[in-house]
């Protein structure tokens, strides 16, 4: 059981409810307060677990859309790629092709293929590091969201934690001074 808040009534009121009195009343007082606290801590918690609950929900249906778009790109770029393999496959069964027929031009011609499938490397090497640096920066920034809703649920959490202090602190303030109204008053009682 929790220590009683209040030990004592004052003295006319005392006398106006006698000891049995005195002592049912300083228990339905404490009782009161420390139902009133548990309640108040019950409905905090309650509250804060469930914007919790909606603002992990929120940064979870933003992750999964996220990566079902990374995804997608990825999707996207293996399609690409296997695109130009097969294009790069016709084009070598048509050199083999070529080459049987112009054996004296293969010097040359091999050459300038050389030189095309360089470049070809080069911008494909060029346009994946790219698309690597874009995918990167799209992660950053969806990480970067991420971690504002956090800083915002955190901010939410400060300012809860903030008001149940407050309301504490009133309550703690207020409740000698409305004892000590209540014992004026019933000391001008008759």
């Amino acid at each position: 059981m929790k220590v009683p808040i209040y030990k004592k009534v004052p003295a006319r009121l005392e006398d106006i409810l006698g000891p049995k009195g005195r002592d049912e009343f300083l228990d339905f007082v404490n009782f009161n307060w420390n139902l009133g606290s548990k309640i108040l801590l019950e409905e905090s918690s309650n509250q804060f677990e469930k914007r919790l609950t909606e603002e992990v929900g929120k940064i979870k249906t933003e992750l999964s859309e996220f990566k079902n778009s990374t995804d997608q790109t990825s999707t996207s770029l293996k399609g690409e790629l296997t695109n130009l393999k097969t294009e790069f496959a016709i084009f070598r069964s048509e050199f083999e092709g070529f080459k049987t027929e112009v054996r004296s031009e293969f010097a040359a011609v091999r050459s300038e293929i050389k030189s095309e499938i360089a470049v070809c490397k080069f911008e494909l090497r060029t346009e994946m590091t790219e698309m690597k640096l874009e995918l990167k920066e799209e992660m950053h920034s969806g990480f970067l969201g991420i971690y504002k809703e956090i800083a915002k649920i955190h901010q939410l959490i400060s300012i809860q934690t903030k008001w149940i202090l407050a309301t504490g602190v009133s309550i703690t303030v207020f409740m000698p001074i409305l004892m000590k109204l209540l014992d004026r008053y019933l000391t001008q009682l008759p």
